[in-house]
């Protein structure tokens, strides 16, 4: 089944608009899809009131309707699953963490998070960079390097290949991570 995301309340409102002529992913029956609420959670945004992190979609079986009385989401592509981060700040610490030290980039990104929260985030990061890549590489190729070798090498070249290729990937994009999660439907970490 293909995820979902929206990047704007906008772009949901037209999706919602057009759920009566959309087939479900699980039973493909048209005409049963309704909304069925939201999934909120935490993110630095707004550390103590909850956003909206994705909308919640039902395929309707009452009153004789063809549904399969499942749900499904679409997500927000600015939000990161199970992360009460957004795109925005996993970017940025991640730029930070590849042009410095892990300990640099937790202190810049945010001061509410402990350093194992942040070395958390780089190891699922780090683990999920062969699959960031490959779904890349049906965008572009990844980028040559310089032709002069830099003065002074990143800390970690695969990451920083990763990230490279993410903005050749996604060059017009404020936040490459949520444009990944919209044109891929797939999550980044």
């Amino acid at each position: 089944m293909e995820r979902s995301f929206y990047h704007s309340d906008e772009e949901w409102t037209s999706m919602a608009e057009r759920l009566k002529l959309t087939a479900c992913p699980h039973c493909q029956s048209v005409g049963t899809l309704i909304r069925h609420g939201c999934l909120r959670g935490y993110d630095e945004s707004s550390p103590r009131q909850k956003t909206v992190r994705a909308r919640r979609v039902f395929c309707s079986n009452r009153n004789a309707r063809p549904g399969c009385g499942r749900t499904f989401s679409v997500f927000n592509a600015r939000k990161i699953r199970r992360l009460s981060l957004t795109a925005g700040c996993l970017w940025r610490f991640l730029q930070n963490a590849v042009a410095g030290s892990l300990a640099a980039a937790s202190h810049a990104a945010s001061s509410l998070r402990c350093d194992r929260t942040w070395q958390r985030v780089w190891k699922r990061f780090d683990l999920g960079q062969s699959k960031i890549r490959t779904a890349l590489s049906g965008l572009c190729r990844p980028p040559q390097p310089p032709a002069g070798s830099p003065t002074r090498p990143p800390r970690r070249p695969a990451a920083a290949e990763t990230l490279a290729h993410l903005q050749a990937a996604f060059p017009q994009a404020e936040c490459p991570v949520a444009a990944f999660q919209r044109k891929l439907h797939t999550f980044f970490v």
